[in-house]
């Protein structure tokens, strides 16, 4: 009946170690030639952060958070975009 106690406190490492994954938060910003440019730019960002940390990016969760288109014609990137993305760590 030894097995029996091990294999309970096993389960229960396993269980807690999934308890114990956390989701947050990151944001980046980038820019681009145009509007769609710049958000695939800063998406991408976000994702690299979160596989970097060895966590699943939500892509569902992608928010952009802040924009600018600069005045200035000479800028080969007007667009400026800011953003946030869940990412859950484990």
């Amino acid at each position: 009946m030894k097995p029996l106690p091990a294999i309970l406190f096993a389960g229960l490492l396993a269980v807690s170690a999934q308890a114990s994954a956390e989701v947050v938060n990151l944001t980046n910003s980038a820019e681009g030639a145009d509007r769609d440019a710049g958000i695939a730019a800063v998406k991408d960002k976000l994702q690299a952060a979160c596989t970097e940390r060895k966590g699943t990016p939500n892509a569902d969760s992608f928010e952009v958070v802040f924009e600018r288109t600069s005045e200035n014609p000479d800028v080969p990137k007007p667009y400026y975009i800011d953003a946030k993305m869940q990412c859950e760590l484990p």
